[in-house]
């Protein structure tokens, strides 16, 4: 395991990362994942499976970060599978970017899409679908969208390390 510290993890994922994934040992547990860094950063292609596995890389970075609080990891696992939910059903990107930074107070959780609305229906557009962003508002101390010049949005929400 690699414990060294490092300003941020990043992990890339292919679509055959993806494809291969829990299959292949050496995807399961990647060391970024494991490293002590304050911040973790996974880039994905735009795939409903790839929402997993990023979850999965995030649950193992939280872990290492020490946080007791189970109530915590769960509300930043759920931004986060939301967040990268979103971007993947209501764009047409080809890579997303996940980051989670963490500080003494909180976390920052976002998703960074390439922007382009969705062109066609995607199987989640059925009833009970839709909620994810009213769910981060419910659970997140604060969140909101920053859009740059070319297109591309980053939606982002802080979960607060421990209660107000």
């Amino acid at each position: 395991m690699d414990t060294t510290t490092r300003a941020c993890a990043r992990i890339v994922l292919s679509p055959t990362d993806i494809a291969r994934w829990p299959d292949a040992p050496d995807l399961r547990i990647p060391a970024a994942a494991q490293c002590r860094s304050r911040s973790l950063t996974v880039c994905f292609p735009a795939m409903d499976r790839a929402v997993p596995v990023c979850r999965h890389l995030s649950g193992i970075w939280l872990e290492g970060q020490g946080l007791a609080d189970r109530d915590v990891r769960y509300t930043a696992l759920l931004v986060t599978t939301e967040l990268a939910t979103n971007a993947i059903v209501h764009t047409d990107s080809t890579i997303i970017v996940a980051s989670l930074r963490r500080n003494r107070t909180h976390l920052r959780i976002q998703v960074r899409d390439q922007g382009r609305t969705a062109t066609e229906k995607h199987w989640h557009k059925v009833s009970g679908f839709g909620r994810g962003l009213g769910i981060i508002a419910g659970c997140a101390r604060e969140f909101g969208t920053h859009v740059d010049d070319d297109g591309a949005r980053t939606i982002w929400a802080t979960v607060a390390l421990a209660a107000d």
